[in-house]
Parts: C-alpha cells; structure tokens; sequence
C-alpha cells in the first residue's frame, strides 16, 4: 500500500480556466476570432465575462459569441471598432469554470492533471497522469510511471474505468502490452 501522503488531495482547484487566445478580428464592429482549447465553441456560450489573466482580476463583460467553424467569435463590451479588436490579438483568454458548461461525466483537463492512475483489479499504484493530448476522436492520457517512463493510454472505456477527483484517482484496466516495453 502507498503511504498517506497524497499531493492531488492537496491540489487547489483553478477557478479561472484558460479557454483560448485571440488570433485575429473579424468584421468591423470589434468582434474577435478566438483560437479554442475548449472541446467545442457551445462549452462557452454561458459565458458572461472574459478575464485577461488567470486570477480573474481584469474581466470584460461579454456581449455576444457563436462559433464559426472550430472558432469561437466573440464580442466584447467597450470593444466596438476593429481597431480596438486588434489590440487583442495574440491575448489569451480565461473564463470562470462556474460558467463553462461542461456534460456529466466529464472534465476539465488542468483538474486531471496529477491524479493518481491505479490499476482497476486491485487498486495498485500504476503512476500519475501527467498529461492529456486531444486527438479529435478521442483523448489519450500520458502516465508517468514510477520508474519516470511515459506511457499513452487512450482515454476509452474499455481502459479508463472510473474517475474521482474527489479521491484524487483514476482507475485504469490494463492489457498485456498497455504499461510495458515490447520484447
């Protein structure tokens, strides 16, 4: 069995999420295209103010965005010219999580980050999700071994079997071959 100490448990959830960064204008009346890291431009539509940095400190309330495309156009308050508009460009974004909507059984990337991933049968230390790549048609989980090797893990049902912020846990069931080098 591990020892007590758990880092996860001690991990502060961020409450201002970084959603994406301002790439160009769009029209003349100072609306912006926004590059996403979010799954899908709809996640922001409960959005009603915009920060321009991580501690929620320099918000602008949001008048209106719908997406375009894989992009997210977004207007701002006080920002009506294009020549405002391009005074944003190359900022990033961030939204209070409280305003992302997001489905059940899901969640944000940065709060997977650190978790302890143990074997599903008996509940083993496997090692820890360091990363998470988004491929378009599924995630792939990036665990660090204890040994400091990486392994990828697709983010699937058939691997990932259950998921708990709350404990600080992932539960993955692996197959011949998933966590070990190839003879």
């Amino acid at each position: 069995m591990r020892g007590v100490y758990a880092p996860y448990l001690f991990k502060k959830m961020i409450q201002y999420l970084e959603f994406g960064k301002v790439v160009t204008t769009h029209g003349i009346n100072g609306e912006m295209k926004v590059y996403l890291y979010a799954d899908s431009p709809g996640s922001l539509f409960g959005v009603k103010t915009v920060y321009l940095d991580e501690k929620g400190t320099t918000g602008i309330p949001v008048r209106f965005c719908r997406s375009q495309k894989n992009m997210l156009l977004l207007k701002l308050e006080g920002i009506d010219t294009v020549e405002k508009a391009h005074t944003m460009i190359g900022k990033y974004l961030w939204a209070d999580r409280d305003e992302i909507a997001k489905e059940e059984d899901s969640y944000f990337i940065v709060d997977l980050i650190g978790l302890e991933v143990v074997n599903n049968s008996d509940g083993s230390h496997i090692g820890t999700l360091t990363d998470v790549i988004s491929s378009g048609v599924q995630d792939i989980y990036t665990v660090r071994l204890d040994s400091g090797e990486e392994r990828l893990v697709p983010a699937v049902p058939a691997f990932i079997k259950r998921t708990s912020l709350e404990e600080g846990k992932i539960w993955l069931e692996p197959i011949k071959g998933l966590l070990e080098d190839a003879d």
